[in-house]
């Protein structure tokens, strides 16, 4: 008998003599594991049973054959789960063997981890139920697929995926930004704010050494013209004449290139070179007194069709011009705007002599016509003079065809004439409406004398770097942006050619390229002198015109009103002063002195403070107005702080 008053005889502890109620153990899921029984007593000198031991009273959770299945998937690591005893527990012991992955499901800090699909053993072939070798839970056979994914590659793929997506989208926002346009000015047509480059090709540049320039020549020299920042080259003279260059004005053909200077189809190479570059190319065509008369036009030119809008290119109104009904057997100046369109692709043509046909009754209908063979692309220029000889009655008419209109700026007259000249060009007939023609501003010209005339080289630059700052399209004569000085002849070996004396041969800062590589011209003394270190100012003051609407805009237009954008604030003491402006943007201030001295100014009744953009060598420096110093012959440009 024990201490629980059971009988300890070996014939009482059968099997079948016991009731069902003692051989019949709890099931162990009644349980918690902290309340499993132990086997046996823990007094101090009781070892304690082996992990395999099985109390007599348990009864079994299987058969050899369920043993064996479960030991072989729970594994060699996998080990029966320790009974717990208490101290003051005297129950009967029992053994619940116990996987480690069950025992796992009662932790609280435990965390399961699907396996690989090869991990999972069948437990038999009826289908019933797949057991994992790490989990104590049932997999069926319907589990989805993606249970058995490689999800940590997965994640990782993932991640760098997404963190792709991110850094191409930095970098297409920093490339967006990298190619925003830096500055947003008003748009102006091509023709409109530029600056103009004119050109004697006979005095540029040779290329077969025989003392004359040519068209090659010209050329050549795009990447020049490139480098300037011009928008068009003009020439002013191509044309055959008696004796070209010496009587250049007599021109026997329209239709032709003097051979001098080479052939037609050397003006359609020029062309194509200009115009890679994103420069125009525009011809003079002197009229008078190669006709003493205008002719009927070649086209009825109310019935042409409409080019206002801009979209028909020029070769398809030409054909569309040529079945529309003629009134006579053509002209010679529309025979002639068509032979050069076609045959070189210029853009555009100065008509001069004009004026002497102010008069005349197929005047308005003559010009009309060459407006509508050029289109809106493409420019007509005339001068002033005929603008100002034109009757009332036909002005308008007359200019709402005309693109550009040439104004000489004569500043042989001190500031007094050119404060005249601007002023009676913005306030008389030009500038007045949007369909007006631009101003053409030019200081010098074939039939002109060059600025260096009778004065120092530096007025030249003056001249040219307050021209530039004017409302209008400027024009540099060739030669002025270097104060190329007229041809010196002191011996009078070329007295017969004096009056070419002012067409100068060109001078380029290489020795081992100059204009020719002869010895001596045939029409020119060779003495002529150039300051070459002008050039980074004109080209500096080309570039603040560019991208400066304040300037290259010659008006405000505003709720369809044309408003003036400069003001003359002075003209005394050979001082000019002149302001431009634009809606919020930068204001401009040109103080010009056309005089012989060095002077102190006080302008605080116009401008506070400003920096110094071109026209010193003091760039971007701070200057303030209530003492304002200027060399003589002398023209700064300034920026004015707002």
């Amino acid at each position: 008998m024990n201490h629980l008053q059971i009988s300890t005889d070996p014939t009482l502890l059968g099997a079948d003599l016991l009731p069902e109620s003692l051989t019949t153990s709890p099931s162990v899921s009644t349980f918690l594991p902290e309340e499993d029984a132990s086997t046996c007593l823990l007094l101090p000198e009781t070892p304690s049973p082996p992990l395999d031991f099985s109390h007599p009273l348990t009864p079994s959770m299987g058969n050899a054959t369920d043993n064996h299945v479960r030991d072989s998937v729970t594994g060699d690591d996998d080990q029966a789960a320790e009974t717990s005893s208490s101290s003051g527990s005297s129950g009967i012991g029992m053994v619940a063997p116990v996987g480690a992955g069950a025992a796992n499901l009662f932790s609280h800090n435990t965390y399961q981890h699907l396996r690989k699909k090869s991990d999972v053993v069948k437990a038999g072939q009826d289908g019933s139920m797949h057991h994992a070798a790490s989990l104590g839970i049932a997999v069926t056979k319907d589990m989805p697929s993606f249970v058995h994914w490689n999800w940590p590659l997965i994640r990782k793929c993932t991640f760098f995926v997404f963190l792709a997506l991110i850094v191409a989208m930095i970098g297409i926002v920093i490339a967006m930004i990298a190619t925003l346009p830096k500055s947003c000015n008003p748009p102006a047509t091509w023709y409109k704010g530029s600056v103009f480059y004119e050109v004697f090709p006979a005095s540029f540049q040779d290329t077969n050494d025989d003392g004359l320039g040519d068209i090659r020549g010209l050329i050549g020299r795009a990447e020049y013209f490139k480098t300037l920042g011009i928008a068009a080259v003009r020439l002013n003279s191509i044309f055959p004449s008696k004796h070209y260059p010496d009587h250049f004005q007599e021109v026997t053909s329209l239709l032709d290139v003097d051979e001098v200077l080479g052939k037609v189809e050397d003006i359609q190479k020029l062309a194509a070179t200009l115009h890679e570059r994103n420069i125009s190319l525009v011809l003079d065509l002197p009229i008078h007194p190669f006709l003493e008369h205008l002719s009927p036009p070649t086209i009825d030119v109310d019935r042409l069709p409409n080019r206002t809008d801009g979209d028909m290119i020029t070769s398809e109104f030409l054909r569309l011009s040529r079945s529309v009904a003629t009134k006579g057997d053509g002209t010679i100046i529309s025979d002639v705007l068509r032979f050069w369109l076609t045959r070189t692709g210029v853009d555009g043509f100065y008509v001069k002599g004009l004026e002497h046909f102010a008069d005349d009754p197929l005047l308005v209908e003559n010009v009309k016509e060459w407006k509508y063979l050029l289109g809106p692309d493409r420019i007509l220029m005339v001068g002033q003079k005929f603008v100002q000889q034109l009757p009332e009655r036909i002005v308008r008419d007359v200019l709402s065809q005309v693109d550009l209109v040439d104004v000489y700026l004569d500043v042989s007259n001190g500031t007094d004439g050119i404060a005249s000249t601007v002023q009676d060009a913005i306030q008389g007939r030009l500038l007045r409406g949007v369909d007006h023609p631009w101003i053409h501003w030019s200081l010098g010209s074939v039939s002109e004398r060059r600025l260096t005339s009778g004065l120092s080289p530096n007025a030249t630059l003056a001249a040219t770097l307050m021209e530039l700052t004017l409302p209008g399209t400027p024009s540099i004569f060739y030669g002025d942006e270097i104060s190329l000085e007229e041809a010196n002849d002191p011996k009078g070996e070329h007295v017969d050619t004096q009056h070419l004396h002012h067409l100068a041969t060109m001078v380029w800062d290489s020795a081992q390229n100059q204009f020719t590589s002869r010895g001596s011209l045939p029409w020119l003394p060779r003495s002529a002198s150039a300051s070459l270190h002008h050039l980074d100012y004109v080209i500096e003051a080309i570039a603040l015109r560019k991208r400066s609407p304040s300037i290259y805009l010659n008006a405000v237009v505003k709720e369809e009103k044309t408003l003036p954008n400069t003001d003359i604030k002075s003209n005394q003491n050979e001082i000019l002063v002149i302001q431009r402006w634009y809606p919020r943007r930068n204001s401009f201030a040109t103080i010009a002195n056309m005089g012989q001295k060095r002077v102190s100014l006080d302008l605080t009744a116009m401008f506070y403070s400003g920096e110094i953009i071109a026209g010193s060598s003091l760039k971007h420096e701070r200057v303030y107005f209530d003492r304002f110093e200027i060399n003589p012959l002398e023209t700064i440009v300034v920026k004015l702080h707002k």
